[in-house]
């Protein structure tokens, strides 16, 4: 079989977006997690309420990172995301969406894993036609949308 030759595309992007937190929402978040720490502890579940402290002291310090850039390249031998190579024979289908009103639309990979079946890359909305037709020399399009978990945690604000 020959090997089907595209055009090289190369953009960064942040690994996620990131919003800007008030003050209220870490009180809030400090408030509950206080509150289900003191129902586990009423509840003799200790354990549990280590794990709502930790993970609440997490959830504080993810949300004061700012995201780094990750660089993706679009070429022959796959997609590359960072440092990680997904190769072609890995990867199922991709879908595209976008929304006027952002400057990034988002390129919907379903790969054959198990845990992780659909990536989300955002990208460019000018790259939008590349690589489109870039990928459908190699890849059939689906209509597979992102996670419900994740845009259920978009409209949450994390």
């Amino acid at each position: 079989m020959d090997e089907i030759k595209i055009n090289k595309i190369e953009w960064s992007a942040p690994e996620y977006s990131h919003k800007e937190r008030g003050n209220d929402w870490f009180w809030a978040l400090g408030l509950v997690t206080i509150i289900s720490c003191g129902v586990a502890i009423w509840l003799k579940n200790n354990m549990f309420a280590i794990f709502l402290l930790l993970s609440g002291g997490s959830l504080i310090l993810f949300t004061l990172r700012h995201p780094k850039d990750i660089s993706y390249i679009i070429e022959t031998k796959g997609i590359t995301m960072g440092k990680d190579l997904y190769e072609w024979k890995n990867i199922k289908s991709f879908n595209i969406k976008s929304k006027e009103d952002e400057p990034l639309a988002k390129l919907l990979i379903e790969t054959s894993k198990y845990i992780l079946p659909v990536y989300t890359i955002p990208f460019p909305q000018e790259l939008q036609a590349q690589i489109k037709e870039d990928l459908l020399k190699i890849l059939p399009r689906s209509e597979i949308d992102e996670s419900k978990s994740m845009v259920f945690m978009e409209k949450l604000g994390f």
